[in-house]
């Protein structure tokens, strides 16, 4: 299906900045209904992700810290650590999807480290026919 677009909306906005957002690789890809992206966040349960659309703009944010690892049953405290780097991890994706998609019909899933969602388009996004008049 051709848009007429003058710019892919599921550039992320990160990489149009220059910014480096290899902490959340996603795939982004058309289906019969909409679009799928697909986001690697390995190490994240559900309940660390949180993922929203406002003012045209869909946000995925994935925040684990040690707290929230206490809090889910790992008690790390007969740990002497020597050396640690893993304190808190964020990553945070976001696309400027418009009024294109149905919002209140995106279904997310994660399954082994990878958030799914699916857009489905939105009624005024859908192909509709022209009836012509005349002979």
């Amino acid at each position: 299906m051709t848009h007429l677009v003058t710019r892919n909306p599921f550039v992320p906005s990160a990489r149009r900045r220059g910014m480096n957002a290899g902490s959340m690789p996603v795939n982004v890809y058309e289906t019969e209904t909409g679009i799928a992206i697909d986001a690697t966040l390995p190490g994240f349960d559900k309940d660390d992700i949180e993922v929203t659309v406002e003012s045209g703009r869909l946000r995925i944010r994935a925040e684990h810290n040690t707290e929230s690892c206490e809090d889910s049953g790992h008690d790390h405290s007969d740990r002497r650590y020597r050396y640690r780097e893993v304190f808190r991890r964020t990553a945070e994706r976001s696309f400027e999807i418009g009024d294109r998609f149905d919002a209140g019909a995106i279904q997310a899933e994660l399954d082994k480290g990878v958030l799914h969602l699916e857009l489905p388009r939105s009624e005024a996004d859908r192909a509709q026919r022209i009836e012509i008049n005349g002979n």
